[in-house]
Protein backbone atom coordinates (compact mmCIF):
# COMPACT_ATOMS: atom_id res chain seq x y z
CA UNK A 1 0.00 0.00 0.00
CA UNK A 2 2.93 2.46 0.85
CA UNK A 3 4.40 1.74 -2.34
CA UNK A 4 1.18 2.58 -4.20
CA UNK A 5 0.54 5.60 -2.53
CA UNK A 6 4.07 6.53 -3.02
CA UNK A 7 3.80 5.85 -6.84
CA UNK A 8 0.57 7.63 -7.02
CA UNK A 9 2.34 10.90 -5.58
CA UNK A 10 4.72 10.64 -8.13
CA UNK A 11 2.67 10.42 -10.53
CA UNK A 12 0.34 13.47 -9.89
CA UNK A 13 3.88 15.40 -8.82
CA UNK A 14 4.90 14.59 -12.47
CA UNK A 15 1.25 15.35 -14.72
CA UNK A 16 0.37 18.46 -12.14
CA UNK A 17 2.25 21.03 -14.09
CA UNK A 18 1.16 19.84 -17.37
CA UNK A 19 -2.66 19.78 -15.94
CA UNK A 20 -1.68 23.33 -14.08
CA UNK A 21 -0.74 24.43 -17.60
CA UNK A 22 -3.41 23.31 -19.91
CA UNK A 23 -6.13 25.29 -17.01
CA UNK A 24 -3.81 28.81 -17.60
CA UNK A 25 -3.98 28.27 -21.13
CA UNK A 26 -7.68 27.91 -21.48
CA UNK A 27 -8.43 30.64 -18.89
CA UNK A 28 -5.96 32.92 -21.18
CA UNK A 29 -7.82 31.62 -24.38
CA UNK A 30 -10.76 32.19 -23.09
CA UNK A 31 -9.87 35.64 -21.73
CA UNK A 32 -8.18 36.73 -24.94
CA UNK A 33 -11.74 35.96 -26.67
CA UNK A 34 -13.16 38.25 -24.13
CA UNK A 35 -11.10 41.21 -24.63
CA UNK A 36 -11.18 40.75 -28.48
CA UNK A 37 -15.20 42.06 -28.07
CA UNK A 38 -14.10 44.41 -25.72
CA UNK A 39 -11.92 45.87 -27.78
CA UNK A 40 -13.50 46.09 -30.84
CA UNK A 41 -16.68 47.65 -28.92
CA UNK A 42 -13.84 50.22 -27.44
CA UNK A 43 -13.35 51.16 -31.27
CA UNK A 44 -16.66 50.85 -32.65
CA UNK A 45 -18.08 53.68 -29.01
CA UNK A 46 -15.37 56.06 -30.09
CA UNK A 47 -16.03 56.03 -33.41
CA UNK A 48 -19.18 56.83 -33.14
CA UNK A 49 -18.42 59.79 -30.38
CA UNK A 50 -15.97 61.07 -33.00
CA UNK A 51 -18.86 61.80 -36.10
CA UNK A 52 -21.88 62.12 -33.59
CA UNK A 53 -23.68 65.46 -34.79
CA UNK A 54 -23.11 67.40 -31.47
CA UNK A 55 -25.66 71.05 -31.18
CA UNK A 56 -23.71 73.54 -31.52
CA UNK A 57 -23.86 74.86 -28.07
CA UNK A 58 -21.88 71.94 -26.76
CA UNK A 59 -19.06 73.15 -28.00
CA UNK A 60 -17.50 70.11 -29.18
CA UNK A 61 -13.98 71.04 -29.30
CA UNK A 62 -13.90 72.85 -26.50
CA UNK A 63 -12.68 71.98 -22.55
CA UNK A 64 -14.04 68.68 -21.49
CA UNK A 65 -17.03 68.34 -19.25
CA UNK A 66 -20.73 66.92 -18.81
CA UNK A 67 -21.53 63.04 -20.64
CA UNK A 68 -20.73 61.95 -24.74
CA UNK A 69 -22.69 60.65 -26.94
CA UNK A 70 -19.66 57.06 -27.21
CA UNK A 71 -20.99 55.87 -24.15
CA UNK A 72 -24.52 57.33 -23.83
CA UNK A 73 -27.45 57.60 -26.25
CA UNK A 74 -26.86 61.05 -28.01
CA UNK A 75 -30.17 62.65 -26.80
CA UNK A 76 -29.10 62.24 -23.34
CA UNK A 77 -25.33 63.22 -24.05
CA UNK A 78 -25.20 66.62 -23.15
CA UNK A 79 -21.32 67.29 -22.87
CA UNK A 80 -18.33 69.56 -24.01
CA UNK A 81 -15.38 69.00 -25.80
CA UNK A 82 -16.57 65.35 -27.12
CA UNK A 83 -15.11 65.02 -30.26
CA UNK A 84 -12.03 65.70 -28.76
CA UNK A 85 -9.21 63.43 -28.55
CA UNK A 86 -8.97 63.29 -24.93
CA UNK A 87 -12.52 62.52 -24.77
CA UNK A 88 -12.53 59.86 -27.70
CA UNK A 89 -9.39 58.34 -25.26
CA UNK A 90 -11.61 58.55 -22.12
CA UNK A 91 -14.33 56.65 -24.21
CA UNK A 92 -12.07 54.12 -24.75
CA UNK A 93 -10.98 53.83 -21.42
CA UNK A 94 -14.07 53.22 -19.74
CA UNK A 95 -15.30 50.14 -22.50
CA UNK A 96 -11.79 48.73 -21.55
CA UNK A 97 -12.35 48.95 -18.23
CA UNK A 98 -9.94 46.84 -16.09
CA UNK A 99 -8.31 44.89 -18.78
CA UNK A 100 -6.06 48.08 -19.29
CA UNK A 101 -4.07 49.82 -17.17
CA UNK A 102 -3.31 52.53 -19.10
CA UNK A 103 -4.19 53.75 -22.77
CA UNK A 104 -2.61 56.42 -24.75
CA UNK A 105 -3.67 58.32 -28.17
CA UNK A 106 -2.03 59.57 -30.81
CA UNK A 107 -3.92 60.74 -34.30
CA UNK A 108 -2.52 58.58 -36.74
CA UNK A 109 -4.00 55.54 -39.60
CA UNK A 110 -4.79 52.27 -38.54
CA UNK A 111 -1.55 51.09 -40.55
CA UNK A 112 0.33 53.74 -38.55
CA UNK A 113 -0.77 52.75 -35.25
CA UNK A 114 1.62 51.42 -33.01
CA UNK A 115 1.87 48.15 -30.34
CA UNK A 116 1.54 49.13 -27.21
CA UNK A 117 2.96 47.26 -24.38
CA UNK A 118 1.67 44.36 -22.41
CA UNK A 119 -1.47 45.50 -20.90
CA UNK A 120 -1.75 49.08 -22.64
CA UNK A 121 -3.96 50.01 -24.85
CA UNK A 122 -3.03 52.25 -27.78
CA UNK A 123 -6.14 54.33 -29.30
CA UNK A 124 -5.62 56.05 -32.55
CA UNK A 125 -7.74 58.62 -34.28
CA UNK A 126 -7.38 59.94 -37.99
CA UNK A 127 -8.14 62.39 -39.46
CA UNK A 128 -6.46 64.66 -36.59
CA UNK A 129 -8.47 66.73 -34.64
CA UNK A 130 -7.25 69.94 -35.69
CA UNK A 131 -5.20 72.03 -38.82
CA UNK A 132 -5.89 73.44 -42.09
CA UNK A 133 -9.35 72.91 -43.72
CA UNK A 134 -9.16 70.60 -46.94
CA UNK A 135 -8.17 72.01 -50.18
CA UNK A 136 -11.40 70.36 -51.93
CA UNK A 137 -14.50 72.25 -52.33
CA UNK A 138 -17.12 69.42 -52.15
CA UNK A 139 -17.03 65.74 -51.93
CA UNK A 140 -17.96 65.34 -55.56
CA UNK A 141 -14.52 67.75 -56.48
CA UNK A 142 -12.77 65.72 -54.02
CA UNK A 143 -14.07 62.48 -55.79
CA UNK A 144 -12.77 64.23 -59.35
CA UNK A 145 -9.50 65.30 -57.56
CA UNK A 146 -8.84 61.67 -56.17
CA UNK A 147 -10.32 59.14 -58.45
CA UNK A 148 -12.01 57.64 -55.80
CA UNK A 149 -14.24 58.10 -52.81
CA UNK A 150 -12.41 59.88 -49.87
CA UNK A 151 -10.76 58.18 -47.25
CA UNK A 152 -10.29 58.94 -44.17
CA UNK A 153 -7.61 61.67 -43.85
CA UNK A 154 -8.34 62.86 -47.21
CA UNK A 155 -10.63 65.66 -46.24
CA UNK A 156 -9.18 67.70 -43.70
CA UNK A 157 -9.18 67.47 -39.92
CA UNK A 158 -12.45 66.72 -37.35
CA UNK A 159 -12.59 70.21 -35.71
CA UNK A 160 -12.45 72.59 -39.68
CA UNK A 161 -14.73 69.75 -40.71
CA UNK A 162 -17.15 70.61 -37.99
CA UNK A 163 -16.85 74.50 -37.93
CA UNK A 164 -17.57 74.74 -41.68
CA UNK A 165 -19.56 70.90 -43.24
CA UNK A 166 -19.13 70.94 -47.02
CA UNK A 167 -18.25 67.18 -47.07
CA UNK A 168 -21.89 65.51 -46.08
CA UNK A 169 -21.79 62.02 -47.31
CA UNK A 170 -18.01 61.58 -48.13
CA UNK A 171 -15.93 62.61 -44.04
CA UNK A 172 -14.87 59.52 -42.85
CA UNK A 173 -13.36 59.19 -39.32
CA UNK A 174 -11.32 55.96 -38.23
CA UNK A 175 -10.63 55.05 -34.74
CA UNK A 176 -8.36 52.20 -34.14
CA UNK A 177 -7.82 50.22 -30.86
CA UNK A 178 -4.86 48.36 -30.31
CA UNK A 179 -4.41 46.20 -26.80
CA UNK A 180 -1.44 44.14 -25.96
CA UNK A 181 -2.87 40.90 -23.82
CA UNK A 182 -1.02 40.64 -20.54
CA UNK A 183 -0.91 36.39 -20.58
CA UNK A 184 -1.27 34.26 -17.50
CA UNK A 185 1.03 31.79 -18.85
CA UNK A 186 4.90 32.70 -19.22
CA UNK A 187 6.54 32.64 -22.42
CA UNK A 188 2.96 32.94 -24.48
CA UNK A 189 4.06 36.17 -25.42
CA UNK A 190 7.11 35.15 -27.56
CA UNK A 191 5.34 31.80 -28.70
CA UNK A 192 2.07 33.66 -30.15
CA UNK A 193 2.92 37.26 -30.27
CA UNK A 194 -0.29 37.93 -32.95
CA UNK A 195 -2.79 35.92 -30.81
CA UNK A 196 -1.82 38.62 -27.99
CA UNK A 197 -2.16 42.02 -30.58
CA UNK A 198 -5.66 42.11 -30.46
CA UNK A 199 -6.77 45.18 -32.86
CA UNK A 200 -9.80 46.60 -34.20
CA UNK A 201 -10.73 49.65 -36.25
CA UNK A 202 -14.12 51.38 -36.68
CA UNK A 203 -14.36 54.21 -39.47
CA UNK A 204 -17.77 56.03 -39.74
CA UNK A 205 -18.77 58.68 -42.02
CA UNK A 206 -19.67 62.15 -40.07
CA UNK A 207 -22.93 63.53 -39.01
CA UNK A 208 -21.55 66.83 -38.43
Amino acid sequence: MRGKGGQALVEFALTFPILFFMLTLSIDLFRVDWVTSTVAEAARQAARQSVANEVSVDNAFGSPTGTCSGIALTPTASGSGCLTDSRLDETVDAVMGAYSRNSSLIEASPSACPTPTPGVTQVCVWPGESGAASIYASCSAARSALGRDPAPGDLGPRGAEYANPQFKGCFEVVVTVIYRYDSIVPFLGSAAPNLLRIQSSTTMLAEY
